[in-house]
């Protein structure tokens, strides 16, 4: 009975483990924007079609990636922003992330034993345990919006430190919302000034829907530096 506890523990780990390897075997962990570029009239045209169902796809396939680390989380905000526009391809990115976040969170706390988290407590993980205990919600916004912040390690630290689940989910979504809004604003200009297979040049980063991403972009940089410094998160 023991034994088949142990192994039940695993088995969200496993699974994310089988879906990392089947969107790298279908090709999907490589997409592009330019590859999303390249289909924009196949892809417009599904997404007039099917609106619901594609906007179900393209979360689906976030929510996934995220969670079995596979790195399309930048591409997928770009691309949210090119084919639903900025509010809603930021809506689904900000659902997206938060329901892969979770995945990863639940996959390291059932896996994570008293064992492992006694030997995250007393190594390099340390302070980062001792932020969850000491104030989750605040601790974890600030992860979330630090840039170089690594998400994937941010879920499995909190999923191991047994972190509340509902400081885990507020602070994930609430730290998605300004990064999510400003590339996916940046995707939708960068679609507005390639539209009709223009060649992209220097001149692109002077429109205004593609400079002003970028530059709110560098704002909530140094502002989320400066809350680093003040939180002290690894």
């Amino acid at each position: 009975m023991t034994r088949l506890r142990i192994a039940a523990r695993w088995i969200p780990a496993v699974l994310l483990i089988g879906a990392a390897v089947a969107l790298y075997a279908s090709g999907l962990a490589t997409l592009s924007f330019d590859s999303v570029q390249a289909n924009e009239i196949r892809l417009r045209g599904e997404v007039a079609a099917t609106p619901i169902a594609a906007m179900a796809v393209f979360v689906g396939l976030y929510a996934v990636a995220t969670g079995a680390f596979v790195p399309l989380g930048l591409v997928l905000m770009l691309a949210g922003g090119f084919l639903f526009g900025p509010l809603v391809g930021a809506l689904a990115t900000i659902v997206g992330s938060t329901l892969g976040a979770i995945m990863t969170y639940l996959a390291a706390r059932f896996a994570a034993g008293d064992r492992i988290r006694a030997a995250l407590t007393g190594g390099r993980f340390r302070k980062l345990m001792e932020g969850f205990d000491r104030a989750p919600f605040r601790y974890l916004l600030t992860l979330r919006l630090v840039p170089l912040s690594p998400f994937g390690l941010v879920n499995l630290a909190a999923g191991c430190a047994r972190a509340p689940f509902r400081a885990y989910v507020a602070a994930t979504a609430v730290g998605a919302v300004p990064y999510s809004l400003i590339y996916s604003y940046l995707g939708a200009g960068l679609g507005q000034a390639l539209l009709g297979g223009r060649t992209p040049d220097a001149s692109l980063l002077l429109r205004p829907q593609v400079a002003l991403p970028l530059a709110a972009l560098g704002a909530l940089s140094l502002l989320s530096g400066r809350l680093k410094r003040r939180e002290h998160p690894l």
